[in-house]
């Protein structure tokens, strides 16, 4: 489960929303559960299903506990909400909700969830996203820092680089997180919002962040913010690294499943830095794994693609 990709829509990660840190998590894996690609979504492409001890195993918790999140979780998600804003255009707003329907099974121990019909253009045939690990986020424990780490990760995306200096007014980071109301004094917003965000992202994730103000009184936040591309395998920052040639019918040397394995393998040990990947074979693994989270198989590989899948996965004894 640790292989979990989540997709959003940019405007997802500049929404207008407040959900809290469970919430929050329960919708990050009910989306990395969905298949982007699909054209036209029906109810049930847009139905999630898991059983209590699925989501216990991906989110490492107990399965009391899990069942207890969930069952909170859900019920005030139901309720919440998310707005859009466009700055120009003759629609200035658009609000909508996640889920429209909730659905717990006793005798399966298990829960669906379905996404509203209004959200599919924000998880489905997306041009314009976001996708990173589920691994890199389920652990934070303030409900701000997913936002941040979204909308940051949205910024370097755009801008195709690792590194950069990312400036927001106070006023525009409150209204991003519906805190227009809150923290009048900065001390407070440091306090209660700014210190935790940076203390997940550079504990947890594959962000390291630094926040700086500027202003007296401050008006400005400054993201000083890293990717660390050793051990960042899903991210949009990873590119094809040739051409693809064309198909061939020739017989492969390893079974798709085998291959898969050993892909994950590979990632997981890169991760956790039991092995260095170089700079082309991370970019490499990221995008075969990428493209099998969204086809579903490895029927896409032509036959160099396959070999030179083959060539690396040996060479660090995954197959």
């Amino acid at each position: 489960m640790s292989e979990l990709v989540v997709f959003k829509a940019n405007e997802l990660a500049v929404s207008r929303y407040d959900l809290t840190e469970h919430e929050t998590k329960l919708i990050l894996c009910c989306v990395a559960l969905l298949n982007p690609t699909m054209e036209n979504p029906t109810r049930q492409d847009r139905t999630v299903s898991f059983t209590y001890q699925q989501y216990a195993q991906m989110m490492g918790l107990s399965l009391d506990n899990a069942y207890h999140r969930l069952n909170k979780a859900t019920s005030e998600l139901m309720t919440r909400t998310i707005e859009i804003i466009y700055p120009s255009g003759d629609i200035s707003k658009r609000i909508f909700q996640w889920v429209n329907y909730a659905e717990f099974n006793r005798k399966t121990q298990s829960l669906s969830l379905v996404f509203s019909e209004d959200i599919i253009p924000y998880l489905f045939q997306l041009k314009k996203f976001i996708k990173y690990n589920l691994e890199h986020v389920k652990a934070f424990d303030n409900k701000y820092s997913m936002r941040i780490y979204e909308w940051l990760l949205k910024e370097l995306t755009q801008r195709k680089t690792l590194k950069a200096n990312i400036e927001i007014s106070i006023d525009n980071f409150k209204f991003m997180l519906m805190l227009e109301k809150n923290y009048p004094a900065f001390k407070e917003l440091n306090r209660w919002v700014l210190k935790p965000i940076a203390k997940d992202l550079n504990t947890y994730s594959n962000m390291k962040l630094t926040i700086e103000k500027r202003g007296r009184p401050a008006d400005t936040l400054i993201f000083q913010v890293e990717l660390d591309k050793q051990i960042d395998l899903v991210t949009e920052l990873a590119k094809d690294p040739e051409p693809a040639p064309r198909e061939t019918h020739r017989s492969v040397t390893a079974p798709s499943t085998r291959l898969h394995e050993g892909l994950k393998k590979t990632l997981h040990d890169a991760l956790t830095a039991r092995i260095q990947l170089t700079a082309f074979e991370a970019r490499f693994l990221s995008d075969m794994q990428s493209k099998y989270d969204l086809n579903g198989s490895f029927s896409w590989l032509s036959e160099k693609q396959r070999m030179t899948l083959e060539k690396i996965l040996a060479k660090y004894g995954r197959i």
